[in-house]
């Protein structure tokens, strides 16, 4: 019951680790889309 119990908590900690990496990429890669508007609509702007 023992190991039973270790392999719970082993695919419980990679689970939580999974989505932390997939919600840490998604927010990298809208906070770098945002950036790029950004910066795209301050030098498109006097146009």
């Amino acid at each position: 019951m023992r190991d039973a119990s270790r392999f719970a908590t082993a695919m419980l900690a990679l689970v939580l680790i999974g989505a932390l990496l997939v919600t840490g990429q998604l927010f990298i890669e809208q906070r770098a889309q945002r950036d790029v508007i950004y910066a795209t609509s301050d030098l498109l702007w006097p146009l």
